[in-house]
């Protein structure tokens, strides 16, 4: 899963963030992402986490995504 494809799929889940997606390796298999968006309003460091890594749950759970490190915060 390119880069690309990983913004355009949280951008498409929360409509209001700001993503940055980045490939700790050069391998599309470690990915960092910095996300904020209104969404995490309320939510704790750990829902933040998983609502993030619920997109990528398949992702996550074949491999194709070996490592998702997140930033999850609320817009200013």
């Amino acid at each position: 899963m390119t880069t690309q494809q990983i913004h355009e799929r949280l951008q498409l889940n929360f409509q209001d963030a700001q993503v940055e997606v980045t490939d700790l390796t050069g391998t599309s298999d470690h990915i960092q992402v910095l996300i904020r968006s209104e969404k995490f309003h309320g939510k704790t460091r750990m829902q933040r986490h998983r609502m993030v890594m619920d997109v990528f749950s398949e992702e996550l759970k074949s491999g194709e995504i070996h490592a998702l490190t997140i930033q999850a915060e609320t817009l200013n």
